[in-house]
């Protein structure tokens, strides 16, 4: 997917944002945000990108694997935003794990920065069934996490975003499926017992690291 389809995309989006007033608040669109960037010890090796900043602060930077520079951001990724992504981490083989939620809004993200940096570079590692299954839990599975309903902005978002991407290749089975019934799984589900959000982010890099193979 090129960046014109993208830039395509990005005006969609506003259009149905004014469409949908009430829909897309407290929601960043394109470029809206600054990125947020937060070094671990010892030189930059490799990226996590994760969409919200309350998650990161709940993953104690002792915890990190040595080398990885957390960043947050929120909204379509915009070129020069990429840019600074890239430069980042000193292993440019590394893969990038992206942690969103299972949402238009999450998916929107991730295919952006998939379209600067490439689908080889960045994987999808948030809500998604690959990554469910590796934190192990079974509280942690699609059908016991607690959902959202769309807004009408939500569902017009996602027949934008499933003309870029199809939520079964990213999510998986299980998890596009709430997806399709009109929900949402945010990263905050996960919220409801001490040490699942840290258990998010190593579940993400593992599988990042394993579809990078």
């Amino acid at each position: 997917m090129g960046t014109r389809v993208l830039e395509q995309s990005w005006q969609q989006v506003r259009r149905l944002a004014e469409r949908h007033p009430d829909g897309w608040l407290g929601q960043n669109l394109v470029g809206d945000a600054p990125l947020r960037i937060f070094a671990g010890a010892r030189v930059p090796r490799r990226v996590l990108v994760v969409t919200k900043e309350a998650a990161a602060i709940r993953w104690p930077i002792s915890d990190w694997p040595s080398g990885l520079v957390v960043v947050v951001a929120s909204g379509i990724v915009t070129r020069p935003q990429a840019a600074i992504l890239e430069k980042l981490a000193s292993d440019r083989s590394a893969p990038i794990a992206f942690v969103g939620d299972a949402d238009p809004m999450g998916l929107h993200t991730y295919v952006s920065l998939r379209a600067h940096l490439g689908a080889q570079r960045v994987r999808f590692t948030g809500i998604c069934d690959a990554v469910l299954d590796t934190i192990g839990e079974d509280d942690a599975q699609p059908a016991r996490l607690r959902t959202s309903k769309f807004s009408a902005f939500g569902s017009a978002h996602l027949r934008v975003v499933e003309g870029l991407a199809k939520p079964e290749r990213v999510l998986g089975p299980r998890v596009s499926a709430v997806l399709r019934s009109g929900k949402t799984i945010q990263i905050e589900a996960l919220s409801f017992r001490a040490g699942l959000v840290p258990a998010l982010f190593k579940a993400a890099l593992k599988v990042a690291d394993q579809r990078s193979r």
